[in-house]
Formats: structure tokens, C-alpha cells, sequence
């Protein structure tokens, strides 16, 4: 029994000296190994993460953006209508097949027509005006000033021309039709802008 005890010890002694310092340092490479193969995935799937949340978070801010930008466009729209001449002018080129009856000033209203629009527009080389004329170009003046001022949103990126487009549409159609008498007066008031917004819609592709 003594001998097999002695044994046992020699067996165990022989196993500690089979297990060299260059063992353990296998071991310790193997198992550094083994932590870089877990903590690669695990760096990925962060990386991933990281990725996914940054863009959702940009869609998130392009969505508020988009948002933003439409509601900017109908409250310059509101404020065409809102306004007393604007509206006016808007007023005149609904009804370019007709006349309407104009409040130009307290116990003063006249009839206009749009042929009479025309006529006053065209008034750039110092002519002198009446009441109505002047009625109509103060009318108009304060419609494509906003106008001027939609282009200039639009380049700064404030608003999209999509968001107004349809909008002014028929009104785009009437300047394109008496282009001379609109260019004239867009350079008399020097808006600038007001033709070259106008001038987007002979860019845009025909619904066939």
C-alpha cells in the first residue's frame, strides 16, 4: 500500500512537471484567443447598432426637416391671402375671363377686368395713372414681392418649390401668356426672383 501511495505521488509530481512554463504560456495565447474571437462579434454587432441608431436618427431629423419646410410653405401661402392687395391680385387672375367689382378706397369702387390689368401692369416708362391703375399695380406690387420673397426661401432651403407648385400653377400659365407685360414689370420693381420663380415652371416635365 506504502509503495502504490508512492506512487501516486510520483504520478502526480511527473503531471506538475509535464505542464511547463511553455504550456502555460500556449494556454494563456489560446485563451487571449479565444477572448479576441468573442469580443470581434460583440464589437460588430455594437458597431452595427451604432450605425443603425445614427440612421434612424437622420431619417428621424429629415422627416422633422421635411415637416418644417411644409409648414413654412402654407404659412407664406396664408399670408398671400391674408394680406389686402395680394389677395386682390390673386382675386384678378382668377377672373381673367370676367370683371369684378374692387373697393379701391372708402366710397370709391370700380369695375376690373383683366384686360385693365394688363393695361395697368404694362404702366413701367413714367406714365401717369388713375386711381384704378395704381390700385392694381399696388396690388400686384405686394403679390410677387412674396413671390420674390418664395424664390429666395426656396434657394436658402427654408421651403420646396413642390410645397407651392400646384399653387400657383394657373397663375405661372397667365405670366407665361403675357410674358412681356409681367417681364416689364418684374424689372420695373426689379423682382428678380418673382420671374425666376415663375420661370421654374417651364422646367417642369408635362403630366401627359
Amino acid at each position: 500500500m506504502k509503495a502504490d501511495a508512492c506512487g501516486e505521488c510520483d504520478i502526480h509530481k511527473l503531471s506538475i512537471h509535464m505542464i511547463s512554463p511553455q504550456h502555460m504560456t500556449s494556454l494563456k495565447d489560446w485563451g487571449q484567443l479565444l477572448g479576441f474571437f468573442v469580443a470581434v462579434p460583440a464589437a460588430i454587432v455594437g458597431f452595427a447598432k451604432a450605425i443603425y441608431e445614427i440612421s434612424a436618427s437622420r431619417k428621424q431629423r429629415a422627416e422633422e426637416l421635411r415637416w418644417k419646410q411644409a409648414q413654412a410653405a402654407k404659412d407664406l401661402l396664408d399670408d398671400i391671402h391674408h394680406d389686402k392687395l395680394a389677395s386682390q391680385a390673386i382675386h384678378m387672375m382668377d377672373w381673367v375671363d370676367g370683371s369684378a367689382d374692387y373697393k379701391i378706397r372708402d366710397n370709391l369702387s370700380v369695375i376690373i377686368s383683366y384686360p385693365v390689368v394688363l393695361s395697368a401692369l404694362a404702366l413701367n416708362q413714367g406714365e401717369i395713372c388713375n386711381e384704378r391703375d395704381a390700385y392694381i399695380r399696388d396690388c400686384f406690387d405686394w403679390l410677387f414681392y412674396r413671390v420674390d420673397r418664395l424664390e429666395h426661401y426656396i434657394r436658402r432651403g427654408l421651403i420646396q418649390f413642390e410645397d407651392v407648385q400646384m399653387v400657383f400653377k394657373v397663375y405661372a400659365r397667365e405670366v407665361g401668356y403675357h410674358e412681356d407685360v409681367f417681364r416689364s414689370f418684374f424689372q420695373f420693381h426689379e423682382y428678380d426672383l418673382a420671374r425666376e420663380f415663375f420661370a421654374r415652371y417651364s422646367k417642369v416635365p408635362r403630366v401627359p
